[in-house]
């Protein structure tokens, strides 16, 4: 009798144990994976056809990066990136960069995410300038191209800043915006806080994910046609 209820007890704990596990492998193999994405920011519109929201993407731009070269934003097509706005002489420079540096060395090793910064003073952010900055404040953390510290037209900076990013306060120059590969703004955060930064390096891991999933879908859609 105690031998047949030890039995019971055992069967019990195994059928216990292995509805959660089967459930799971069923769910987690044959089910489909989803995950949270990340909202899209700006202005949009409705189509009127098809009731699609339609998010306005940032606008073309190009300007002088560090090394005296033309920087385009055709460069930054198909990858993901976090703009950030401030210039090198802001007395708060020094605990931006600091942050910024986290991601730039999370994903030092990822071709496909970058960090774009826009000055705030190109007067006195010449690319000699820039350059010199960028050489001393990230030397033991600097990945090649990675990061663009971008200079030129002011107004036109500004410009991208208000209707692009549709930021109007240029006072607060501490705002860190996360773009998506097709140019649409799909985060922003508070560098001058640091678990805004940290949230800003979980989301582009979601981001990614999201875009791995999209290409694997249409990969998947085009085998099927």
């Amino acid at each position: 009798m105690k031998n047949n209820s030890i039995k019971k007890y055992i069967f019990l704990i195994g059928v216990l144990f292995l509805f959660p596990l089967s459930w799971l492998l069923f769910f987690g193999v044959a089910g489909e994976h989803n995950f949270s994405t990340l909202p899209y920011y700006g202005s949009y519109t409705v189509d009127a056809n098809s009731g699609d929201t339609l998010y306005k993407k940032l606008p073309e731009f190009s300007f002088i990066n560090q090394d005296g070269i033309e920087f385009h934003s055709d460069s930054l097509k198909g990858k993901v990136w976090l703009a950030s706005f401030f210039s090198t002489n802001n007395k708060y420079i020094g605990k931006i960069t600091k942050r910024l540096l986290w991601p730039n060395f999370r994903y030092r090793n990822e071709e496909d995410i970058y960090q774009v910064s826009f000055s705030m003073d190109t007067e006195y952010d010449t690319p000699e300038v820039l350059k010199t900055y960028i050489d001393d404040a990230t030397k033991y953390n600097q990945f090649e191209g990675k990061w663009q510290f971008l200079t030129g037209d002011q107004e036109k900076i500004h410009e991208l800043i208000r209707s692009g990013f549709e930021h109007q306060d240029l006072e607060n120059t501490s705002v860190v915006f996360l773009v998506d590969t097709e140019g649409y703004v799909r985060g922003r955060y508070e560098g001058n806080r640091e678990d805004e930064i940290k949230d800003a390096i979980e989301d582009i891991a979601l981001l990614k994910k999201e875009i791995d999933k999209k290409e694997y879908d249409r990969r998947k859609a085009a085998e099927q046609d």
